[in-house]
Parts: C-alpha cells; structure tokens; sequence
C-alpha cells in the first residue's frame, strides 16, 4: 500500500505525565554567532526510547551536549531527574551524570586494554579510583558487573581480549557495554552506528536497542539513518533549520514522511 508523505506539521507533539527529561524553550549559540537552534521543547518519558534526526548542521550533536551540560544554553532549559541543570552546582551535575550513560560514534575505548577493562571504566564516576582503571585491580563485584555488561552485549567470551584486536562492530558493543555497565536511568547516544558498515551497524543498533530496553532505561539517540529512527525509536524528534519540526510516535511513520526534514 502506498502512503502519500505526511506534511510535518500535521503532527501534534507527544506529550507525556512521567518525564525523566524535559527540554523547555532551549536556545543555543557559540559565541556571537546566530543560533544553532531555538525555542526547541520536548518531553522523554520514562524507559521511553527517542530518536533523534535531522540534516548535518540541524544541532542534534549540541542538543546532546545540552543534556548532558557540557553546552550551557542561551536560553530555556534542560531538567533531568527533575533537575535543572542550570541551578545545579558542579558537584550536584556530576552526580547526576553518574546516572547517565553516554555512547559516541567513536567508541573512545583504550586501545591497550582489554574489554573488561574498558568496561569497568564505566563505573569510575561511582568508584573513583585506580582500582577502576584496569580489570585486574577492580574488586571483584565491578569485575563480575563488567563481565555481565559484555554478556548482554555478546561479548563476555572476549572479555580479556585488547581492544585493538576486536572489529569496529565488537568495539562499538564494549562501549555500549562500558555505557550500561553502571546501570544508567538515562542513555544518551550520539550516531552509535556512524563509524560502522551498514550491516555492522544494523546488527550494532539491534543490540543496543535490545539491552536498552531490557534494563528499563531511557533512551535518547541521534542518528542519520531513518530505517534506524522507525525501527528503535517508539517516538522521532526532528529539528530543521533550528526548529523542532516533528515530535510524534515512529508507529504512525513512514521513511517519506521524514523526508521533509532533509530538503
């Protein structure tokens, strides 16, 4: 059956009770130059997962970097957990982040080390600490918590191989890992499947989509690929020419509807 594109405004934003992020009116700009976006709201229910699209330049990737406060905005606001970011002091933001889980599009794993090293890195900002540098020296508790993470994600039988041994694929998996190990509230991923081959990539983003939901967290992840935004996201976001141009459940889409945010 062929469907005619939707035009985006025929969509009325999600609106949600339960919120473990809420984005309010946000505005961000790099020094006196004009705005990568504006008056952009958005809600993100609990163990909801969100994709994220828009063209290169549209400022998914500064929108992450805003919830995750690394951009402080021009203007509106960003409240995590119930929390404004911006009343919060550093201490308060860094013990908010700890319940956070962040994937790149580069994986940022050590290459010297092992999987199971890498992984339990995840857990320094609740145990800080050399003893959360490497496996070897990690209590026994982190070293069993990162051997589960690298289960879930396929990999527990190459927990004690290097890093640089392993394929684009596996060494997105062990960063997904590494981001999980924590057990985070909220997962926050920018392009998780840019660096890897379609097929790597459709396979990664299956995984992680999987583990996501089995743990209950919620979700929030950019992407360029729309078959990915359909598939793993039970709501799109879209920002356009520094607009929010769509917010509306991925059941009632289709690929031609998306379209439109890339002319």
């Amino acid at each position: 059956m062929n469907v005619a594109p939707a035009r985006l405004g025929e969509y009325e934003p999600v609106k949600l009770q339960t919120a473990d992020l809420s984005v309010d009116r946000l505005l961000a700009r790099y020094g006196g130059h004009p705005p990568v976006f504006s008056d952009v709201s958005f809600t993100v229910g609990r163990g909801e997962a969100v994709a994220l699209i828009g063209a290169n330049g549209a400022g998914k990737s500064t929108l992450l970097k805003c919830l995750l406060g690394f951009v402080a905005p021009a203007g509106g606001s960003v409240s995590i957990f119930g929390s404004d970011l911006g009343e919060l002091r550093a201490g308060d933001l860094r013990r908010l982040r700890s319940g956070i889980g962040f994937v790149a599009q580069k994986h940022n794993l050590v290459p010297r080390l092992t999987a199971l090293s890498n992984v339990v890195h995840g857990l320094l900002a609740a145990r800080p600490g050399p003893r959360s540098w490497v496996q070897a020296l990690a209590p026994i508790d982190s070293r069993r918590r990162a051997l589960a993470a690298l289960d879930r994600v396929g990999l527990a039988d190459l927990a004690m191989r290097r890093v640089d041994s392993l394929s684009g694929g596996q060494s997105q998996r062990v960063a997904i890992a590494r981001a999980l190990v924590a057990e985070p509230r909220l997962v926050l991923a920018d392009e998780p499947a840019a660096s890897l081959d379609p097929a790597a990539g459709e396979e990664m983003m299956e995984v992680f989509a999987r583990v996501v939901r089995e743990t209950g967290a919620t979700l929030v992840f950019t992407t360029h690929n729309l078959d990915h935004a359909l598939a793993h996201g039970r709501r799109v976001v879209g920002l356009r020419e520094g607009r929010l141009a769509l917010d509306a459940p991925s059941h009632g889409l289709a690929i031609g509807d998306l379209r439109g945010l890339y002319d």
